[in-house]
């Protein structure tokens, strides 16, 4: 289906951020055109065609990292663009934004980037696709919340609190919606 959409993405990144002088808006853009023709290709949009997504973030975290982008900007912009690229092939918008999210951990981890500074920028940027394309909000930022805190639970207990002191401190984000994940997560 895609194959190797993560390197495809990150050279994309990395050829939008030195050419441009609005980083943010190359990289959003970059990783949404990308994953519109790749998951078109798939056809239907089905959890695996989403798989995509989480290859294709990681991808952009690599790319991004390699030209030196700020992880919480970078992470924004990306998971952004991810989860603007599922809704304009028709896929859900808490599913992409959860598979966006998990990509964005798990690629952080992998080159060593600040993963709660990722975890609020992905989230961030998840909110922010939603708002921006008229989805509800609250489901997203709870689905993109839970699945930043179960996928830096596979990662360390570290990782876990790093990601709940950046998305519990993150004016930016719904305070209610983020304090009712972490305590659910703290309940189990």
């Amino acid at each position: 289906m895609a194959e190797n959409i993560g390197e495809k993405v990150k050279n994309g990144v990395i050829g939008a951020v030195k050419g441009t002088g609005d980083v943010v808006g190359a990289i959003r853009s970059t990783v949404t055109e990308l994953l519109v023709g790749t998951l078109k290709d798939a056809g239907q949009v089905t959890s695996t065609a989403l798989g995509v997504v989480t290859d294709a973030v990681r991808g952009a975290l690599r790319g991004t990292q390699e030209t030196g982008t700020d992880a919480t900007q970078s992470a924004r912009a990306i998971v952004s663009g991810a989860v603007e690229a599922v809704v304009q092939v028709g896929g859900d918008v808490v599913e992409g934004a959860k598979k966006a999210v998990r990509g964005a951990i798990g690629g952080a981890a992998e080159v060593g980037r600040d993963v709660g500074l990722t975890a609020v920028g992905a989230v961030e940027g998840a909110v922010e696709a939603a708002g921006k394309l008229g989805k509800d909000v609250a489901s997203v930022a709870t689905g993109a919340a839970s699945q930043a805190l179960d996928s830096a639970g596979e990662i360390s207990k570290d990782a876990v609190e790093a990601v709940k002191k950046g998305l519990t401190s993150a004016a930016s984000l719904p305070r209610d919606v983020i304090q009712s994940v972490v305590r659910d997560k703290e309940e189990k």
